[in-house]
């Protein structure tokens, strides 16, 4: 379920990727409130940061209006969906390069400097990160992270919950299947059809 910008966007995780995408989400313009929770806010105290309080997650969700997850756990993002009735939104960094042509599925979160080409589609709650390249007609499986300065090139497809760890990259064409880990500065050269941790120039099936 997708949402246009509203009054409230309440963000649903307060350790360090909450922040991130708190931020971005100032940074968008178009909510009128901001707010954050967690399912353990005990632990994280009572402040994301300068103007953001973190409220206990049963009163947050009764007055919110959509909700992003900002969860880093490919598994944790999926299972926590799966439990919430609020409308997905989609947060959006103002300094990333995302086409008219790419297609951003609700939930996503696509941070500064990132770049969504044309023909791309992102899937259900997909992080692009900081300076992450997801190139032409590239496909993003649902819950997957393409991680800080990671590239998926043109024409490849990635499946559900991966991993492209930092500056890792999937060269054009290439499938990855889904619930792979793909280690940072790793290359894929081929297609992975087997989940599991991969790793090396060229990546490797590590366990």
């Amino acid at each position: 379920m997708s949402v246009q910008p509203s009054t409230t966007l309440l963000i649903l995780g307060a350790g360090g990727h909450g922040r991130v995408v708190a931020d971005a989400a100032l940074a968008q313009g178009t909510w009128q409130q901001v707010r954050v929770t967690d399912n353990d806010a005990a632990k994280y105290g009572s402040v994301l940061m300068a103007g953001l309080d973190i409220e206990p997650l049963q009163h947050a969700l009764r007055d919110a209006g959509a909700v992003h997850i900002a969860i880093g756990s490919a598994a944790a993002r999926e299972k926590q969906a799966r439990g919430l009735s609020l409308p997905f939104a989609t947060v959006l960094h103002p300094r990333a390069s995302i086409s008219r042509y790419a297609e951003i599925r609700p939930g996503c979160f696509v941070a500064a400097g990132a770049v969504v080409a044309p023909g791309a589609r992102v899937g259900i709650g997909v992080i692009v990160n900081h300076g992450a390249v997801v190139d032409h007609d590239v496909q993003v499986g649902d819950f997957t992270h393409v991680a800080p300065l990671a590239a998926v090139g043109g024409n490849a497809r990635v499946g559900r919950r991966v991993l492209v760890g930092a500056g890792a990259q999937v060269l054009p064409g290439v499938r990855v299947c889904d619930d792979v880990v793909i280690g940072a500065g790793a290359a894929v050269v081929a297609d992975i059809d087997t989940p599991g941790v991969y790793a090396g120039v060229p990546a490797r099936r590590v366990r």
